[in-house]
């Protein structure tokens, strides 16, 4: 785990979480940048929001690497991206290093628990526990899962 928030695809150009984030939200729908920002604010809880000058620059590279293109050009210059087939096989081949990504959150979060403690673990990490963890089971045994999730939130529900 060298660098630990970059994703490389086999034999390919390493990529930083924001162009994971980028190609991702620019599959949902193409987007301007001042929309990106905007979105990335709103998804993060504003609790990550690159700046200008680090969201614009990787737009250019990704659209001088065929990943992203210009799809129109509005008012006031306003420039919107979309997302090329060469960037959503980028994006999909990216998306698959979900393991990977799933270890980096784990280490962190030892490293959280080593740091400050058993006692400042909140409890969102413990429901994102939960949630790989059922993600990760068999189909035939997801149902009775969320099965058993459903009755002790109800019961939570009660208290």
């Amino acid at each position: 785990m060298k660098n630990i928030w970059k994703f490389a695809p086999e034999d390919g150009k390493e990529r930083g979480l924001l162009t994971l984030l980028v190609l991702h939200l620019l599959e949902k729908k193409p987007q301007s940048g001042y929309e990106l920002l905007k979105e990335i604010s709103e998804t993060t809880d504003n609790t990550w929001v690159p700046n200008k000058g680090t969201l614009y620059p990787l737009l250019k590279s990704l659209e001088q690497e065929g990943l992203i293109q210009v799809k129109e050009i509005g008012k006031r210059s306003k420039i919107t991206f979309e997302l090329t087939e060469e960037g959503r096989m980028m994006h999909h081949t990216l998306k698959e290093k979900k393991d990977e990504a799933e270890t980096r959150v784990t280490f962190f979060k030892k490293l959280h628990r080593e740091i400050f403690g058993e006692e400042k673990f909140t409890f969102i990490n413990f429901m994102m526990d939960i949630r790989f963890y059922v993600e990760d089971l068999p189909p035939e045994k997801q149902q009775k899962a969320i099965e058993i999730l459903q009755k002790s939130f109800d019961e939570i529900k009660k208290i």
